[in-house]
């Protein structure tokens, strides 16, 4: 399990890193050529923003290390499926309608032992049991010294700490749950570093594995100033655990929490069962029925296969995720004359210079071509640009509801608001998206492999080997690489399914769009 944290604080990152970097996006100016000048700074766009990705995957390699089995404390993993049955006994477990399996195709898993009703509320994980970041501050005796970490770093510090505890047989009380936990995870905090970038070429899932990368490895810099005692393989297997098992309760105001039990429950896409708070315990309500031996899921949030790739180490097969989207960045050319003044007035509506727009199969957000027509708009005076956004974002240059009802839900595809206008009029409409469908054309051609390749390994079968162990995560390198690639195919293909569905709508859009501009010329 994991937080909905991770995506918004990597889209944040990636936003604020590209603005530091002056990455420019395309530039329209009302009273030009759009046809002439569009096409070159488009290219330039892109280029810009590929050479950022490429310098973030260089400088991992410089700073990055990955941990090998060895790193991880020894006592990790070593706990049975039967040892830790007995220490949730000792946690006032209730009886359950699931049971523990290993061997599933997702690995661990729980299973339903009899049927299961929809609305039926499952696991009943005692509040006692949780591991907060207020729990391992007092168990772990961290002292004062944890009052410049960040919630991720305690809670990390937390499960390092108690894990090297282990091995002199020092640890807590939570000491036989983190002996249970896996060593590996398949997270791309896993992953060689070169694999990282081969695998990802072309996605915009590259940029966000090399923003993970560099923040746990900050983070971890961070903890050994305070704990030096703590090992950095220690600390890369901890922040592993976190990202792939991590919940956020809403019902306790969103504090994150490791929730033994409730964490053995894995990922289905589509699935609306949620994991949280009621009363003293932690539930999960069914959102349909289950038959004795099916596996019982829960959800993770809305999360498109390269969130999933990133923190979990999978991806499901390509069109099994209602949730699979292309993160397509803009932002404001650093060249534009009124660059600076832009900036501002996008900071001033609560948005950035640079911001992420989900492209789904289903559609892109109206938003996208709102924000590209301010960001592409070229007035006579500087002076202008507060009115045009004001017209762009709530439809008239008076004060008004902006059109982001919140100020990221648009970014999430969470804004409905049909509020505000596409500047310029059908030229705009028309240039906006030429300029859309120019950006998926680049898109797509950034992806290194054929169309047919990548369907190819993207349907393999995850071959069965010897050596693997399902508990303690736990494989020979042969099985963890075809895993990656397999997954990253995955996910390649789902963001080139959506870039080319995308690109032909909008091809579709201008065909509509300049034959009205046709017949009202005449």
């Amino acid at each position: 399990m994991t937080t909905s944290m991770c995506a918004s604080a990597l889209v944040a990152t990636r936003a604020s890193a590209m603005a530091r970097e002056g990455v420019k996006c395309v530039a329209m100016g009302d009273g030009v050529d759009h046809r002439r000048s569009r096409r070159r700074r488009v290219t330039r766009a892109m280029t810009v923003g590929a050479l950022k990705t490429a310098r973030e995957s260089a400088s991992l390699g410089a700073d990055s290390v990955r941990y090998d089995d060895k790193d991880i404390p020894s006592a990790v993993g070593s706990a049975s499926k039967e040892d830790l049955m007995r220490w949730l006994s000792t946690r006032a477990l209730p009886s359950q309608k699931m049971a523990l399996e290993v061997n599933l195709a997702e690995g661990r898993g729980l299973v339903a032992t009899e049927d299961i009703k929809r609305g039926e509320q499952l696991l009943g994980v005692d509040k006692g049991t949780l591991i907060t970041v207020e729990r391992a501050i007092a168990e772990a005796k961290l002292g004062p010294k944890h009052a410049n970490l960040q919630e991720w770093s305690v809670l990390a510090t937390f499960l390092a700490q108690q894990a090297l505890a282990l091995d002199n047989g020092t640890a807590g009380a939570f000491g036989d749950y983190i002996r249970a936990l896996p060593r590996r995870t398949g997270s791309v905090l896993d992953w060689p570093e070169e694999e990282v970038d081969k695998l990802l070429k072309g996605s915009p899932s590259r940029a966000a594995a090399a923003e993970r990368q560099e923040s746990v490895n900050a983070a971890i810099d961070e903890i050994r100033d305070a704990f030096p005692e703590l090992t950095v393989g220690s600390l890369r297997w901890a922040f592993d655990i976190l990202f792939s098992r991590l919940i956020r309760l809403d019902a306790m105001g969103g504090e994150l929490a490791l929730v033994p039990w409730a964490d053995m429950l894995n990922h289905k896409p589509g699935c609306a069962a949620f994991i949280d708070l009621n009363g003293s315990a932690v539930n999960l309500t069914t959102d349909r029925a289950y038959v004795k031996g099916e596996q019982v899921w829960a959800s993770y949030g809305q999360r498109p296969s390269s969130e999933l790739l990133i923190s979990y180490g999978f991806a499901p097969a390509v069109g099994d995720n209602p949730d699979d989207e292309y993160a397509l960045t803009l932002g404001v050319d650093g060249n534009d004359q009124f660059a600076e003044v832009k900036a501002q007035v996008l900071r001033d509506m609560g948005l950035n210079p640079v911001e992420t727009f989900p492209l789904k199969l289903s559609g892109y957000p109206r938003q996208l071509l709102q924000y590209a027509s301010f960001v592409l708009c070229s007035p006579e005076k500087a002076s202008d640009l507060p009115g045009l956004a004001k017209t762009a974002f709530t439809g008239s240059n008076g004060i008004g509801q902006s059109i982001f009802d919140a100020a990221r839900g648009v970014m999430n595809g969470q804004a409905r608001g049909k509020q505000g206008v596409i500047l310029g009029g059908i030229a705009g409409e028309i240039a906006v998206r030429e300029m859309l469908a120019d950006m998926c054309a680049d898109a797509l051609s950034a992806y290194p492999n054929t169309l047919e390749k990548d369907k190819g390994v993207a349907q393999g079968r995850m071959p069965d080997f010897p050596g693997a162990d399902a508990w303690t995560g736990v494989a020979p390198e042969a099985i963890r690489a075809t895993q990656r690639t397999v997954s990253a195919a995955r996910v390649r293909l789902s963001e080139r399914r959506i870039l080319a569905k995308t690109d032909s709508e909008v091809r579709l859009q201008l065909k509509k769009l300049k034959t009205q501009q046709l017949n009202q010329s005449m």
